[in-house]
């Protein structure tokens, strides 16, 4: 896997994949680029769009969505994701 500080855009589709599974996400049946994680007070859709990998937490009824381009690197998405809602 390529290393933390390496752009989402450098990385090969295994290695987002391999990363992707070790936050504990799993992936969408129906569709691959989407992904679900699912944590004690929260949960989010991961979703490799076109331009941006979109992240939608729900939380309490309540739901919040960014984007982060591909241009950000791996560690900064992951404590984005993690941070939650």
């Amino acid at each position: 896997m390529n290393s933390p500080n390496t752009p989402i855009n450098q990385h090969s589709l295994q290695s987002l994949e391999l990363w992707l599974n070790n936050l504990g996400a799993k992936k969408d049946t129906n569709n691959p680029s989407k992904w679900y994680l699912l944590l004690s007070n929260w949960k989010a859709t991961i979703c490799f769009e076109q331009e941006d990998l979109s992240v939608v937490w729900q939380s309490d009824g309540e739901e919040t969505k960014r984007l982060f381009s591909y241009c950000i690197n791996r560690e900064d998405v992951e404590n984005a994701i993690l941070q939650g809602p």
